[in-house]
C-alpha cells in the first residue's frame, strides 16, 4: 500500500511539474519558452475564446518557425492578445508585454492600440509608463 502511494504521488508530482513546466513562460527565455507553450482553457474562457487564441498561438509559432531570430513587435503583440484571451495570469501578460515594448516599433503599437485592447484593463501601470515614454519620444523625434 505504501508503495502504490508513494508511486501515485512521485508520478503525479512528475506530471504536474512537466505540465507547468512547459507552460511557464520566463523572461529571460520567454522566445524558446513560447514554442513549447500549449493553451489550456479555463472555466471562465469562452470556447470561441479559447479557439482564437489556440489559433493565434500555432499560426504565431509556425511564422516563427521555430527560430527566436524571428520575432518582431508583430509576435509578441499576438501572444499577448492570445494570453489575455487564455486569461492567463498577470505576470505572464506582463512579461509578454515587456517584452514586445523593448523592441523597436513597439510604440507605434502601444500609442496607436490603446483604446483598441483589452489587456490595457490588466496592465495599466506598466501599459501607461510605457504609453508615456512612447509619447515624450515621439514629440522629441517630431514624428507626433
Amino acid at each position: 500500500m505504501k508503495f502504490i502511494f508513494t508511486f501515485l504521488f512521485v508520478f503525479t508530482y512528475i506530471s504536474t511539474a512537466f505540465s507547468q513546466e512547459s507552460n511557464t513562460l520566463s523572461f529571460a527565455n520567454f522566445e524558446t519558452d513560447f514554442f513549447t507553450y500549449k493553451p489550456e482553457q479555463k472555466k471562465s474562457v469562452t470556447n470561441d475564446h479559447f479557439s482564437f487564441a489556440e489559433y493565434v498561438i500555432a499560426e504565431t509559432k509556425k511564422s516563427l518557425n521555430n527560430e527566436v531570430s524571428n520575432y518582431n513587435v508583430i509576435h509578441y503583440w499576438n501572444i499577448l492578445t492570445a494570453l489575455d484571451m487564455l486569461k492567463e495570469d498577470k505576470g505572464t501578460i506582463l512579461l509578454a508585454f515587456q517584452k514586445m515594448a523593448e523592441l523597436e516599433g513597439s510604440c507605434k503599437y502601444i500609442v496607436n492600440y490603446k483604446d483598441k485592447i483589452s489587456f490595457y484593463k490588466t496592465i495599466t501601470g506598466m501599459y501607461e509608463h510605457y504609453y508615456s515614454q512612447c509619447k515624450k519620444r515621439d514629440t522629441l523625434v517630431g514624428t507626433n
